[in-house]
């Protein structure tokens, strides 16, 4: 036991104790707020703030342009953190509403043009994954009708006799083999590089977007703490901004289906779009598997009511 792992144990039963006297009050207190930028964020949780009905949060937290590691020798990426407007009057679509959110956030702030999907629940197993999928995207043969690199999902803490049949080998790696043969594999949810242009239209026409500066052709030259960048941003993760456009059923991910997934895929296919499905030895990503009758029922439940 170093005094490393104490200090770690230390840091966590004090992050633990805060947060729970937190939820418990309802409100950030002063003294739990150790830094000036985070001040405006919390302000904004009131007793009026819940899960349901809240507004637009989008908070810096790292900025490429300015952040450096400790050592002062490496650029930090950027990191950004958002909550999009929510309200009980209006519909909010669930998860590909939440991704088309962060697609149009995302796009005023630095445009990327390539997207990475991974759900909160799987963690990266290989740094040199990013590199595979350039491989494919940057591929002069294949950029300019290539959709979306597609990765298998991986689990750990599967049993040696997999007696509740969570590896999902026929999904995971059977068919997806196949697929790849023909106009390429479907969209799983997660583990997915996407040309962001595949979003837009098919590859021979652009469907244009209702603001210039979210065009997937448009390059981000403002910086993302930018007045105007900022309002922006917040501007399209309101809940009513997708009211009247082609959000949903021409543009981004698709809603009308509790898989969107899977639907958002089918219509990229039908688009003219071609797929890849990279399999490398080492597992992209990995996520954990259910260990008991009752998480495997909960997780099967959650996917087939589409949450």
């Amino acid at each position: 036991w170093s005094d490393e792992a104490q200090n770690l144990k230390m840091m966590y039963e004090d992050m633990k104790s805060r947060v729970e006297h937190v939820v418990e009050s309802g409100k950030v207190e002063a003294e739990f707020i150790t830094c000036d930028q985070f001040r405006g964020v919390f302000d904004l949780w009131t007793h009026k703030f819940t899960r349901h009905d809240h507004p637009t949060i989008i908070q810096v937290l790292q900025n490429s342009e300015t952040d450096m590691d400790d050592t002062k020798e490496y650029t930090m990426p950027n990191l950004i953190y958002l909550s999009r407007e929510k309200s009980k009057v209006s519909p909010h679509h669930f998860k590909a509403g939440a991704l088309n959110t962060l697609l149009r956030v995302s796009a005023a702030m630095t445009n990327s043009p390539v997207i990475l999907t991974l759900d909160c629940d799987m963690y990266s197993n290989d740094p040199t994954t990013p590199n595979r999928a350039l491989c494919y995207l940057t591929d002069p043969n294949l950029k300019s009708i290539l959709g979306y690199v597609q990765f298998p999902q991986k689990f750990q803490g599967i049993s040696k006799n997999d007696i509740y049949a969570c590896e999902y080998k026929r999904l995971f790696d059977i068919n997806m083999v196949g697929f790849d043969g023909l106009m390429g594999p479907n969209y799983v949810g997660t583990g997915c590089f996407f040309n962001r242009r595949a979003f837009y239209g098919t590859p021979s026409n652009l469907i244009f977007h209702e603001i210039d500066e979210l065009s997937p052709n448009q390059i981000a030259h403002k910086s993302i703490k930018a007045k105007y960048v900022l309002e922006l941003a917040h501007n399209v993760a309101g809940c009513i901004y997708e009211h009247n456009t082609n959000w949903g059923s021409k543009i981004g991910f698709r809603y009308g289906s509790l898989v969107e997934d899977y639907y958002t895929g089918l219509m990229i296919h039908g688009l003219g779009w071609r797929t890849v499905f990279c399999c490398p030895k080492r597992a992209a990503f990995y996520g954990d598997a259910p260990k008991t009758l009752i998480d495997v029922v909960n997780q099967q439940k959650r996917w087939c009511i589409g949450l």
